[in-house]
C-alpha cells in the first residue's frame, strides 16, 4: 500500500511539473507584399519572411511559392544570402510554371549564424528569407501562396532541428493527464492482484 501511494504521489509530482512546463514557440512563414490587383506588365517585387522569431535562428529552409502561371511569371529570386553566410550558404531556386521551388542552407555554425541574424544577440520578430519579383501578363487578382508544407518544404532552426511546420507535440497537461491515468491503472491492478 505504501508503494502505491508513493507512486501515486511520485506520479502527481511529474503531473504538476509537465503542466507547468512551457510549450515551443512556434514561427511563421508568410508572403509579404501581394498587390490587390494586377494589370498585364505590372511588375512587383513580394518578400518571403519569418514572424514571431523568439531567441531562434534559421540555418536552412526549402520553400515552394504558387502562383496562378496564366496571371504571372516569376522574374526573379532574390535571396538573403547575407543572414545565412554569404559565400558560406548554398542556395537555388527552380521555376516551373505556377510553381517557384526555393532553398537556402547556411554551412556556418549555429553560432556564427546566430551573430548574422540576431544583432546585439536579440533575434526576431521577423528575418527576410527572399525576395520574389513577378510580372503580370494579364490583368487580374494575384494569388500567391507557400504550399507543400511537409516531407521536403520545412524550416530548420539550431542544430537542424526543424521549426516549421510545427510538429504537433502534445501539450504538457494532456501529458500529465495520460501519466495519472497511466498510475491509476496501475494502482487498481495491484490492488486486484
Amino acid at each position: 500500500m505504501r508503494r502505491v501511494i508513493f507512486n501515486v504521489c511520485a506520479g502527481l509530482a511529474a503531473g504538476l511539473l509537465l503542466v507547468g512546463a512551457k510549450p515551443a514557440q512556434a514561427i511563421s512563414v508568410a508572403v509579404e507584399g501581394v498587390p490587390a490587383a494586377v494589370t498585364a506588365g505590372d511588375n512587383f517585387v513580394v518578400d518571403i519572411v519569418v514572424t514571431d522569431i523568439v531567441d531562434e535562428i534559421i540555418t536552412a529552409w526549402d520553400i515552394d511559392v504558387a502562383f496562378d502561371a496564366g496571371l504571372l511569371t516569376n522574374d526573379l529570386v532574390t535571396f538573403n544570402d547575407v543572414a545565412f553566410g554569404g559565400a558560406d550558404s548554398i542556395f537555388e531556386a527552380f521555376a516551373d510554371p505556377g510553381l517557384t521551388d526555393a532553398f537556402m542552407v547556411s554551412l556556418l555554425s549555429d553560432a556564427d549564424v546566430r551573430a548574422l541574424q540576431c544583432p546585439g544577440d536579440v533575434c526576431g520578430p521577423t528575418l527576410l528569407l527572399a525576395q520574389l519579383a513577378f510580372t503580370a501578363t494579364a490583368d487580374g487578382v494575384p494569388m500567391i501562396s507557400l504550399v507543400n508544407w511537409g516531407l521536403a518544404n520545412d524550416i530548420k532552426c539550431a542544430d537542424n532541428v526543424q521549426c516549421y511546420p510545427p510538429k504537433h507535440v502534445p501539450e504538457p497537461g494532456s501529458l500529465a493527464l495520460l501519466g495519472l491515468g497511466l498510475l491509476g491503472l496501475a494502482a487498481r491492478r495491484r490492488r486486484a492482484a
